[in-house]
């Protein structure tokens, strides 16, 4: 059973499913601690996302409750979705009795839309982050009960009228911090080749993972290769030029981008956020059909990343893509100069503003 103390400010987080709608919320959290040190946090999540790892990093309590999933298109797993949804909804009433927090924090996702709905019974104030440019519908369902829905991107006010504050990205305060003089010394590479990190993602990470593996022998004549798998997932064996992992805590995460001299990445809110704090130069891969092409075309427009469809680096294409990129120190220069015009950074007083009357 969480228990918390009286005295404290407590707030509830929560989010889940991918690592990219977790980070944001803990940045905030980290702010928030930093300007007040009674604000307490506990985060309500998913069992099978990467969020209870990250979250208990980062010092806050972490309950697993029941998530489901509301397609828009017919598959039996929304009969099942819809008794998980249900026990969401009676094990969040449980816990905002038992917690009583006094403000409920959501970055979107299934899990939260149970919370938010049983917060309108004890009428306790819901913010939400939108960080997509455009809006899911879990955020939609839980639009109606929120006090204020934190947006990325200014086109995404129009989604929500008054509701909306373009607040920017928040970013953990340390993610700009040198991890050591040289970062490239936490891997097995000598440091004198350049270093690309592949990072595949989560739910997306196999299409990535198989364009490396198909042309990892000429992805190593390139560079060192740092291959992020994604849990579960599947890269190559270890071997000289390439070193595979499935998972990397924030810190490990933070040198990983350090060290590398680009970074391919899928197009989630939560990655692109970090790549534009640290300015990296990038070859973006959104994934196909997802809410990530709108993500992608707007970081596209602004010259802030190359980005390709993933069917368009087939047969060598990924190679030669990087190869160019890594040429051309121009351009490099330029997507690097590109990347405040495509998402604003939220500072920590904005962040603090937008929360002092809960605190």
């Amino acid at each position: 059973m969480i228990k918390t103390r009286s005295n404290k400010k407590i707030i509830l987080l929560t989010g889940g499913g991918t690592a990219g709608s977790v980070i944001p919320l803990l940045a905030i959290a980290k702010v928030l601690r930093d300007y007040k040190s009674d604000c307490h946090f506990i985060w309500l999540g998913t069992n099978r996302g990467p969020e209870r790892q990250l979250v208990e990093e980062a010092g806050i309590k972490f309950q697993p409750i029941s998530a489901g999933k509301l397609r828009r298109y017919w598959s039996w797993q929304n009969i099942l979705d819809i008794g998980r949804l249900i026990i969401g909804f009676l094990q969040a009433n449980y816990f905002l009795n038992r917690i009583r927090p006094d403000l409920i924090l959501s970055a979107g996702s299934f899990v939260s839309v149970p919370i938010a709905w049983a917060a309108k019974f004890y009428g306790i104030p819901v913010i939400i982050e939108q960080l997509d440019y455009r809006p899911g519908l879990a955020n939609k369902l839980m639009a109606p009960l929120a006090k204020k829905i934190l947006v990325t991107f200014a086109k995404s006010g129009r989604d929500y009228g008054r509701k909306a504050v373009w607040l920017g990205a928040p970013i953990r305060p340390d993610i700009l911090q040198t991890v050591g003089d040289n970062p490239s010394l936490l891997w097995p590479f000598n440091g004198q080749r350049s270093i690309i990190l592949i990072v595949g993602g989560g739910t997306g990470a196999a299409g990535i993972n198989n364009l490396v593996v198909q042309q990892l022998s000429g992805l190593t004549e390139l560079a060192d290769i740092i291959h992020l798998t994604g849990r579960g997932k599947l890269g190559a064996k270890p071997q000289e030029h390439y070193q595979p992992l499935d998972f990397l805590n924030q810190a490990a995460m933070m040198a990983a981008y350090q060290a590398a001299d680009i970074v391919v990445a899928r197009a989630g809110l939560g990655t692109l956020i970090e790549l534009a704090a640290l300015k990296k130069v990038s070859l973006i891969i959104p994934m196909p059909a997802s809410h990530q092409l709108d993500n992608a075309q707007a970081i596209k427009e602004a010259g802030a990343a190359i980005v390709v469809p993933e069917k368009d680096l087939v047969d060598g294409q990924l190679v030669r893509q990087l190869k160019q990129l890594l040429a051309d120190k121009q351009k490099q220069v330029d997507l690097i100069n590109n990347w405040p015009k495509a998402i604003k950074i939220a500072s920590q007083s904005e962040i603090i503003q937008v929360f002092q009357e809960y605190l």
